[in-house]
Formats: structure tokens, C-alpha cells, sequence
């Protein structure tokens, strides 16, 4: 079965606002699950590094627009919004066939910053974790 039906048949649709170079790495997709928007990105050669794992630029792009997008969730997508930090923790490897996800939440939200954090994991385990500061732009 392709991804695209195994994530059908988990409840993932694909995410929009997925241009530029989102949808370079991607595609990316969400679901609603009781407590939150769970995004994913199904892991293909293009993302490894020559190790044969996730290259880590591949999961701090991911973790960054798992941040943003829930933070849109809240806020609103129609603000706009721009990372100005972002700090990450790398704690395991992500291998080829794994289906990467991970779920976002704003900690602390001012008139003009936000701050976030998120975890990403696979089946197995969490792999990553992120923080991160977002200066808001403007609606």
C-alpha cells in the first residue's frame, strides 16, 4: 500500500499551506486526534542523510513547521508569523519507511512574540524534541 492510502486509512489528510520549500520536502499531513493536530511526514530516500538515516536538517525543518502550524491553529493562519529562534534536542535516529509525526503547542504568547515547543516521533519512539520563539508580523 503507498503512503498516501496508509495515511488515508489512519485519518490523515494532506496539510495545506504547504508551499515553497514545505512542499519540496514534503508532502506534510495532519490529523485531529482527542487532544491535538498531530502533522506527518512520511520518510522517503530524498530525506536521508549519506548514513542512510534522517538527515537533521530534514526533522528541524519538520519541527519548525510543526510549531508554526500550531500556532496558527490558535492564532489564526491568517497572521503571519516568522521563527526568530529555534533550539532542538536530537534523540534518536529516523530510518527510511518510518512515518515521522509530531504535535505542537504554544507555551507563552505575547503581542508580539510566540513561543512554542513541539515533539517528534515515530512508532518506536520520540526522536526529537524543539523550542522556539516567533515574531509576529502582522495580520
Amino acid at each position: 500500500m503507498e503512503w498516501t492510502e496508509r495515511l488515508a486509512a489512519d485519518g490523515f489528510a494532506p496539510c495545506n499551506q504547504s508551499e515553497g520549500f514545505s512542499a519540496y520536502i514534503g508532502p506534510f499531513y495532519e490529523k485531529s486526534n482527542e487532544q491535538q493536530m498531530v502533522r506527518a511526514l512520511p520518510i522517503r530516500d530524498c530525506h536521508l542523510n549519506p548514513e542512510g538515516v534522517v538527515h537533521g536538517g530534514v526533522l528541524l525543518a519538520f519541527a519548525d513547521f510543526v510549531m508554526y502550524r500550531a500556532i496558527g491553529d490558535v492564532v489564526g493562519h491568517h497572521i503571519k508569523f516568522a521563527t526568530i529562534n529555534l533550539n532542538s534536542q536530537f534523540l534518536a535516529a529516523v530510518k527510511p519507511g518510518d512515518l515521522l509525526c509530531g504535535h505542537g503547542r504554544i507555551v507563552r504568547q505575547s503581542r508580539s512574540v510566540i513561543f512554542a515547543d513541539c515533539e517528534l516521533y515515530t512508532s518506536q519512539r520520540t526522536v526529537m524534541t524543539a523550542s522556539g520563539i516567533w515574531k509576529v508580523l502582522g495580520q
